[in-house]
């Protein structure tokens, strides 16, 4: 059941919008307004758990030097944050950058090595014929 009303006038204007921006046949303007925002969603999800990912694999990293003790592994955040504490800010700002750097970069890897899955699943989802 649709949710709006498609009256003779809203086709009659579609068709004269259609019409006047050059669209290819059988594409309307709404149906490509509909795949831009459809692939702006997948690519916000996409970003978005590709830095949720990035995110947890330093824990993770932690958590496998660890054995998967959870007392051992904040045994290890606890040395690493009081090393960066009594460090002078030189070292600490070097440190910081670096940890940009390395944030970045696995990000960046991570993007790569989901990049075609993702494709894939907006080519699908923009194809014209749906199951």
């Amino acid at each position: 059941m649709p949710l709006h009303v498609v009256t003779p006038f809203d086709r009659a204007q579609d068709a004269r919008l259609d019409e006047d921006l050059d669209l290819p046949p059988g594409k309307t303007w709404r149906q490509h307004a509909a795949d831009i925002c459809y692939i702006l969603v997948k690519a916000g999800s996409f970003l978005g758990s590709t830095y949720l990912m990035t995110l947890g694999l330093p824990l993770l990293f932690f958590l496998m030097i660890s054995g998967g003790r959870v007392d051992l592994l904040f045994a290890q955040i606890a040395n690493l944050a009081d090393r960066f504490l009594f460090a002078d800010p030189v070292r600490q700002a070097s440190f910081v950058e670096e940890l940009k750097f390395a944030a970045v970069g696995l990000a960046t890897l991570m993007a790569i090595w989901r990049m075609p899955r993702f494709l894939n699943e907006v080519a699908e989802g923009l194809r014209e014929e749906k199951p």
